[in-house]
């Protein structure tokens, strides 16, 4: 076999397995829970706005936005790690494995399937935020959206593959999300202390936070209110964004697949 005739059989694959996963969603309760939720946030949204005196549109952008991001990520969280989980306890993991295709293609296809399946979820609860707030800055505010929910899936796979069962696999998942959404705080309370003389502890929980920040992608930078009530951002602060969600993508997907090629060799 040549190496084009080999590179279009895997990315074949690939396809093969992420369609399956997108087929197990639209099988699943998936879409109509999205849908539900968006719309009972957009119905709240609009309840909230005529409690408030001045503002209102801005209160309820808020609201939504910080909503829709918040359920888009607890729905995709609990969809990546229930399909993983779920296929690894009914064998068809193993039953995957033992044909022709390699643990790395396996992974692949995985990945992309839900990554399409976050995609779409995302953009279901971008709908009612685009619109109380249409225009260029939801556009944005959606893309964010999504690299936001790619690495959440990406966690989500490295904890499915690595730990056995539903809960642990979601805390775990949901725990380094919360971490990293709130990782510029952390750091700055750990570094931060002006009126008091720092000790060893202080200078060890100090560079701990540093480390971790390293690590973990800024996601207090996406998918920001921000954006929708008062400037959409820049061109630089898109790239970095999207640099810093593409390598942790790759970084958590290469510790899943370490960990597949372990448990099975």
């Amino acid at each position: 076999m040549t190496r084009k005739a080999s590179i279009a059989s895997a990315r074949g694959r690939i396809g093969v397995i992420a369609g399956m996963a997108v087929l197990e969603a639209r099988r699943t309760r998936l879409p109509w829970l999205a849908v539900g939720t968006a719309g009972a946030l957009l119905l709240a949204s609009w309840f909230g706005s005529s409690l408030t005196i001045t503002e209102g549109n801005r209160a309820q952008t808020a609201f939504l936005a910080a909503g829709c991001r918040m359920a888009a990520i607890f729905v995709i969280c609990l969809h990546t790690v229930g399909s993983q989980v779920r296929e690894a306890q009914d064998r068809g993991t193993e039953l995957l494995l033992s044909l022709d295709l390699s643990r790395a293609q396996y992974l692949a296809g995985r990945a992309v399937g839900l990554m399409v399946v976050a995609a779409a979820t995302s953009a279901v609860f971008w709908v009612p935020v685009a619109i109380v707030s249409p225009g260029g800055a939801a556009v944005t505010w959606l893309a964010s959206l999504m690299l936001e929910s790619w690495i959440v899936v990406a966690a989500c796979l490295f904890s499915a593959v690595t730990m056995a069962g539903v809960l642990p696999a979601a805390a775990f998942a949901l725990g380094l999300y919360v971490l990293a959404r709130s990782i510029g705080a952390v750091v700055l309370i750990a570094t931060a202390s002006p009126f008091v003389t720092p000790g060893w502890s202080d200078r060890f929980s100090g560079g701990l936070a540093q480390a971790l920040s390293l690590l973990l992608p800024d996601l207090g930078r996406f998918t920001r209110v921000e954006w929708l009530v008062e400037a959409p951002p820049g061109a630089a602060d898109l790239a970095g964004i999207a640099g810093q969600a593409l390598a942790c993508i790759a970084l958590l997907l290469a510790a899943a697949a370490f960990d597949l090629y372990r448990k099975n060799t």
